[in-house]
């Protein structure tokens, strides 16, 4: 076991890994666009909160800093090349929808653009953006929910019908084992 003291930055920042691979959907200034968000989170069950942290440098910071609300969608691993392909590209550069071919699905509760092909999604009202050092947390909260029945139990995501999209750094995808044991009730 290494120890290392971090004053500025630490050798390596990518222990919180894997984690769930989402994507970013956003509608502002006349464009759309869609962007793989690894740091992303479940902030507060009541009110619902969700948030998102995005780099100022990367053009979907912009839309989300014009837009009133926006979209998370949840992938499976059969999506890895698409996701990764969102964010090897800058939407300030390539319309990713007309580029990659992609469908776009309206939201029901907001006016909201949402990437096609996921097993569950949220449509957020935008409620705060708090700078978070080189990033800006996004907070939404939840105003509706979309799921694919045929991924869920009753209680939660089902690993062995549906491979939610891990990303592990650097550019690798996988997902989780279809063995799942619960370890006690609340």
């Amino acid at each position: 076991m290494e120890f290392q003291r971090v004053e500025e930055k630490p050798r390596h920042f990518n222990h919180f890994y894997p984690a769930i691979a989402a994507v970013i959907g956003v509608e502002a200034e006349g464009r759309v666009n869609f962007m793989p968000a690894v740091w992303n989170v479940g902030l507060s069950f009541d009110p619902p909160l969700f948030g998102v942290s995005v780099s100022p440098k990367r053009f979907t910071h912009g839309l989300l800093e014009a837009a009133s609300a926006f979209s998370v969608t949840f992938h499976p691993y059969e999506q890895a090349e698409r996701v990764q392909r969102l964010g090897s590209v800058s939407g300030c550069e390539v319309d990713k929808v007309a580029a990659f071919g992609l469908e776009v699905v309206r939201g029901r509760a907001l006016d909201v653009p949402l990437l096609g092909g996921f097993y569950a999604a949220y449509e957020l009202e935008k409620t705060a953006a708090w700078p978070a050092g080189d990033h800006t947390l996004f907070v939404g909260r939840l105003r509706g929910v979309w799921e694919d029945p045929a991924a869920f139990t009753a209680e939660a995501l089902d690993p062995a019908r549906v491979r939610a999209l891990l990303y592990f750094g650097r550019y690798r995808y996988g997902y989780p084992a279809s063995e799942t044991r619960v370890l006690g009730k609340r």
